[in-house]
């Protein structure tokens, strides 16, 4: 029985309805003296209080595609490469160029880099957050210290903190097999986080007075790791993938920055603002200021100022029914647009495993189009 399908839903109600009422007329008729009776009616109370919770989480699960199949919620899917339409990179290519890379003259060749974290504060948004960066293995080899990194900047989702996204995404593991491989060159990665001003989520916006979420990424983040680590400052070597809100933030962060993030990668994201009760006053901001509701949408962005050099990949699945019906809208919109990438992948749901299982086909896809 298919994990989001009614008659499933309907049956996790049937029971956690059914239970209570078989335990009320079982503990009427069960005989009192019986050894068994309180130890199966607490059985059957669990029982009950299980059933009645699988019933809400399969119906959020439902509207909001966290795991589309069985699969999906006892492990993580694979994806399949993204194929390239276009002349840019060949007819039908597929991503993934073999490139030269240098054995590590020292430590284990299973190393998979290492994690370094910091709390930076921002010095143009006052902002004050968690930043974590991986150094891939190449980094501190004597052969590439006079090398400047590409960079890959990798975001989050809204109230998904960083640190729980490079844990679950089991980035360095994923991004040094695909150096090693020789399908993507050694890069460095950071990780900023977007829950800037919590409880209120700020769809990485510069507010008029508050918090500026955009400039912290776009300009304290950016800055500080280009004067700290040893990283190309050339943008259209800098690449940027996120989940979510934090695909919205990509998609932004490249069409209004191309000069700064040469490619960027949406995975399950959205393409206009979505202000809600969690984004506190975004919703009349964006009615008050005209032009920050052009600068906040990658859609009018696209439409009224594109970039010269356009390498968007739109990633999105059949079973996510929270990015999925724009990610299509999106796509038709802008089918004429060069350098707007469908990837499209099938039974994924809207979560953090999706995100994982396309880690390495993006590595692959900015490979092609930044360099990396």
């Amino acid at each position: 029985m298919p994990l989001t399908s009614l008659r499933f839903l309907a049956l996790c109600i049937g029971l956690s309805i059914a239970i209570p009422i078989a335990l009320l007329v079982l503990w009427r008729r069960a005989p009192r003296n019986s050894r068994w009776a309180i130890p199966v009616f607490l059985i059957g109370v669990l029982l009950a209080q299980a059933t009645a919770i699988s019933s809400v989480a399969v119906s959020v699960n439902r509207d909001y595609g966290f795991y589309p199949t069985w699969s999906s919620l006892w492990g993580t899917p694979t994806a399949p490469p993204v194929v390239v339409a276009g002349a840019r990179l060949g007819l039908g290519a597929v991503v993934g160029t073999r490139r030269r890379v240098l054995p590590l003259t020292g430590g284990s060749a299973s190393d998979i880099g290492r994690y370094d974290r910091i709390t930076l504060k921002g010095t143009q948004s006052g902002i004050s957050q968690t930043v974590m960066t991986w150094l891939p293995p190449q980094y501190h080899d004597r052969r590439y210290a006079k090398t400047r990194f590409p960079v890959v900047m990798v975001l989050g989702g809204a109230e998904v903190h960083i640190p729980t996204v490079v844990d679950r995404l089991n980035f360095a593991v994923t991004a040094s097999q695909e150096i090693r491989s020789g399908r993507v060159a050694p890069f460095v990665a950071v990780f900023p986080e977007i829950n800037v001003a919590m409880p209120v989520e700020t769809e990485c916006t510069d507010y008029p007075g508050g918090p500026q979420a955009f400039t912290w990424l776009n300009q304290d983040v950016r800055n500080w790791a280009t004067s700290t680590l040893r990283i190309t400052p050339d943008g259209r070597r800098w690449s940027v993938m996120g989940w979510s809100t934090g695909g919205y933030c990509a998609a932004l962060l490249h069409l209004r920055e191309p000069a700064r993030f040469g490619s960027a990668a949406s995975v399950e994201g959205y393409y206009n603002p979505g202000p809600d009760p969690s984004t506190g006053n975004l919703g009349q901001l964006l009615k008050q200021y005209p032009t920050l509701a052009h600068d906040s949408s990658p859609t009018w962005l696209l439409q009224h100022q594109p970039p010269l050099r356009v390498h968007l990949l739109v990633m999105s699945s059949n079973t996510d029914p929270q990015s999925y019906p724009q990610a299509l809208a999106f796509l038709k919109r802008e089918q004429n647009v060069p350098g707007v990438q469908p990837y499209i992948v099938q039974n994924l749901g809207h979560s953090l495993d999706a995100y994982q299982a396309v880690v390495a086909p993006i590595l692959n896809w900015m490979a092609a189009v930044s360099d990396l």
